[in-house]
């Protein structure tokens, strides 16, 4: 795989721990999901190559991997897991399926994997939506996520290329591109959208 190709120092057990996470995952998602997991997993090391630690970089890498698994799972099956486990899910993310698997994926990818890292469980629970004040590894993810190679829309190629320049600035703008893309397909827009733009746009 091209992220075992990297200039991060990766133990060889960690690299067989990623090796066979990802062959795990890719038994049980769909090709296509596998393709983006893996997709954004490849996108995001080139983009940690600038930003990221070495410590951290193992941790993205299984984030990464990770990030979609609840999407194996339908609706129903979701909302009946908040339900029988009492998750800490509110009623807006109840009744939105874009996104809910990002909340009860936390608990999933703990429960099936026997992943317990506080920064990992963060960056899948909020990869849709984000958060205020975002560390390194949450904006490397949300913004690989939504600009990895297949996505095709326009204008993604310079968010890509403001990636490897400014991530800052990048965050701002794939955050920002995904508001207006939500308002035009007359989606909702998650309740904190706007404390998070707002944090974003000067830290508010």
């Amino acid at each position: 795989m091209n992220f075992i190709k990297s200039d991060f120092s990766l133990t060889g057990n960690q690299k067989k721990y990623l090796e066979d996470l990802a062959g795990k995952i890719k038994k049980i998602m769909p090709a296509s999901l596998y393709r983006h997991s893996i997709n954004t997993l490849e996108f995001a090391g080139s983009i940690a190559k600038k930003y990221l630690s070495d410590s951290d970089f193992f941790k993205l890498c299984i984030a990464c991997i990770l990030h979609d698994y609840g999407k194996i799972f339908d609706h129903e099956e979701l909302l009946r897991i908040v339900k029988e486990e009492n998750l800490e899910v509110s009623e807006f993310e109840l009744n939105c399926p874009p996104i809910l698997h990002g909340f009860v994926g936390e608990y999933l990818v703990r429960k099936d994997f026997n992943i317990s890292d506080r920064k990992i469980l963060k960056a899948i629970r909020l990869h849709t939506i984000g958060y205020s004040n975002m560390d390194l590894l949450d904006k490397i993810l949300f913004i690989a996520d939504k600009t990895e190679k297949d996505r095709n829309y326009n204008g993604v190629e310079k968010l890509r290329n403001l990636a490897m320049e400014n991530i800052n600035l990048c965050l701002l703008e794939v955050y920002k591109n995904n508001i207006i893309y939500n308002i035009k397909e007359g989606k909702f827009l998650h309740p904190d959208t706007i404390k998070i733009w707002n944090n974003i746009c000067g830290g508010i």
